[in-house]
Order: C-alpha cells, then sequence, then structure tokens
C-alpha cells in the first residue's frame, strides 16, 4: 500500500515491537510496499531490523464477506500455519517472530491485526510476471517441496466462493443510476456496464468449473495462494524465500501452479521432482486462472462502491481493474 495508514504511526509501531516483543526499537519508517496490507521497517539500536505488517479489521464488520472477528482467525491460523512449516524445516518460508508471550499477532488498539518478520536483505519484482526461465523453474521446485509438506495443524480449508462474489453480484444490478462514492465510482460504473455479458460468462464459466473440480478425487495439499513473483524475496544468499502467507491453505495443488506453469520453459519437472509424478489438471488450472481475475474485479468494486479519494493507491486500484475488465 503506498498511502500510510492515519490510525497507526511509527511511534505505535515502536511502542507495540518494544512493549510486546521487547525489541530496542532506534527507528520505524513506512515501507509504501505491496497491496492489500500496510507495512514498516524497524531499526533496532543495536543493529537488528524487522518487517512489520499490519492488516486492518474493517469496523463496518465485513469485508468481502468475512467479519471482523472471521478476518482475526484467519490472519492468526495463517501465520500460525507458516510458523509450523518453518519450524518443520522449510526454510523457504519467511515465518513471523513471536512476541514474548508465543503470540505471533498483536491487535493494536485501533483494530489493526499487527505481525513482526526478521527483515532480510534481497530484493523481488514490482510484479507477478515470472520472466526469468531458471527463476520460475526455482519456484517450481519449491512449490514441489511445499506440496509434499505435511498439512500444519492450524491449517485452513480454501473454500470455491469467490470472495465479494455477493458485492460483484450486487453492483452488476445496480448500474443503470449514476455511482457517486468518489473518483472512480462512475468510471467503475460505466465500465462494467459495458462489460456486463463478459462478466456473467465469467461467472458462469467458473460456476461449470467448479463442478467438475468437486467432483475430482485429487488430494489436495498446502498451498501458498499467491506464488507470483512479487512474493518471492530473493536474498543476498542467492536463495528464493515466499513472503506473504496470509492465503496459505489446504487446496488444490493447481492453486499454486496456475501462477508458475505455461510459460516458455516447461518447470512441471522441477516440481515433480519434488512433488512426485503429478500431473495438473487443465480443468483446475483453469479454474484457478478464472477466480483469480473474478475475485480481483470484486475486490476494485468493493473499493470504489465505497467513499474512496484520489489516492495513489486508488490510481492503482484503478489501472489494476481494467486489466480485468474489457472495455
Amino acid at each position: 500500500m503506498r498511502d500510510e495508514p492515519g490510525e497507526i504511526s511509527c511511534d505505535l509501531v515502536a511502542g507495540m515491537l518494544s512493549e510486546h516483543w521487547g525489541f530496542r526499537v532506534g527507528e520505524v519508517v513506512y515501507a509504501p510496499v505491496g497491496s492489500g496490507s500496510h507495512h514498516w521497517i524497524a531499526a533496532g539500536v543495536d543493529g537488528p531490523r524487522w518487517f512489520v505488517t499490519a492488516d486492518r479489521l474493517d469496523p463496518s464488520g465485513s469485508w468481502m464477506g468475512s467479519t471482523a472477528e472471521q478476518m482475526k482467525g484467519t490472519i492468526e491460523s495463517a501465520v500460525q500455519a507458516a510458523k509450523e512449516l518453518a519450524d518443520s524445516g522449510c526454510e523457504f518460508v519467511v515465518a513471523p517472530l513471536p512476541d514474548r508471550t508465543g503470540h505471533l499477532v498483536r491487535e493494536v488498539p485501533a483494530g489493526w491485526m499487527l505481525v513482526v518478520f526478521p527483515y532480510l536483505q534481497g530484493w523481488s519484482t514490482s510484479d507477478g510476471a515470472w520472466d526469468d526461465p531458471a527463476e520460475r523453474e526455482q519456484i517450481a521446485g519449491i512449490l514441489g517441496r511445499l506440496h509434499a509438506a505435511t498439512p500444519p495443524r492450524t491449517l485452513q480449508r480454501w473454500d470455491f466462493a469467490v470472495p465479494g462474489r455477493d458485492v460483484l453480484l450486487t453492483a452488476l444490478a445496480d448500474l443503470d443510476r449514476p455511482w457517486s462514492s468518489g473518483p472512480y465510482a462512475e468510471p467503475t460504473r460505466l465500465r462494467l456496464s459495458a462489460a456486463l455479458d463478459y462478466l456473467r460468462a465469467r461467472l458462469a464459466h467458473y460456476d461449470t468449473l467448479v463442478r467438475e473440480i468437486e467432483a475430482s478425487d485429487d488430494p489436495w495439499v498446502v498451498t501458498h495462494g499467491e506464488p507470483h513473483s512479487a512474493n518471492v524475496l530473493r536474498t543476498n544468499d542467492g536463495r528464493m524465500r515466499l513472503i506473504d502467507w496470509d492465503t496459505v491453505r489446504l487446496a488444490p495443488r493447481e492453486r499454486d501452479l496456475a501462477a508458475v506453469l505455461g510459460g516458455p520453459t516447461d518447470v512441471l519437472p522441477a516440481y515433480q521432482a519434488q512433488a512426485g509424478p503429478i500431473s495438473p489438471r487443465t480443468a483446475a488450472l483453469e479454474l484457478f486462472r478464472v477466480w483469480w481475475s473474478l475475485a480481483e474485479i470484486a475486490t476494485y468494486v468493493q473499493l470504489f462502491r465505497r467513499p474512496h479519494t484520489d489516492s495513489q493507491d486508488s490510481r492503482e486500484s484503478w489501472q489494476d481493474l481494467t486489466t480485468y475488465v474489457p472495455g
């Protein structure tokens, strides 16, 4: 997120790190990176640094169909699952650091969930594309190891629901009058109006794929959920480390494979070397690609149906929406 939240100051983050993690913090700066969550980099007075993430619990009681309590439980189970994976030998997992009482998540007074990670020197890409064939092959092998791992005890099960589908359907039924919730509300309405038949067809196509995959008896595995290039940190020791584990779920393996297969280089052998002689299902790969586009559309429609301003985050969200909804 590019826009720093007004509810959480750098001083508040420093205070939380001192009070609950026992860290001696010298400086905290906001890091305008990623999407969805807000981030800070904290430096200790004696050298170490930490990467701090905060997610807002929706004060209205729901966000994309989840209550605030459900959001809290989802975050807590996801970070615990990541910690268990790291402790079990999955060194490619960047796991959160427990506080002095063993908690991995702390709720700050304003209704935000705060998680602390070690700060690792490295770099990531600005988008999710796997353009480097060698890197695509390497991440395929990592996913093979992940999918062969024993599921953590706290791991939640993925379901086929498209987050925010009800929000999207409500919006599609309300295209006959202007929207006035902010500067991108009316452009969103016009965009959806022009693509109404396309969107209805995509929803119907997704439902057809769901029926096919639900009938399958293929085993579900531990999946990251978003193993795109921007969620991989290339550390200075030459390794790849997967970050952003809030989407970790027990799910069909194609949930991850949809992000890495299909490039000019066949990386399936690298995956199979770790996961076994597995052949991904074409219909399942298509299901997750369609799911992703519908979930992204619903997220941006939800955003622009609510009061919003012309911020940098809003502008980037609008550009993203236009990539998923044809003009």
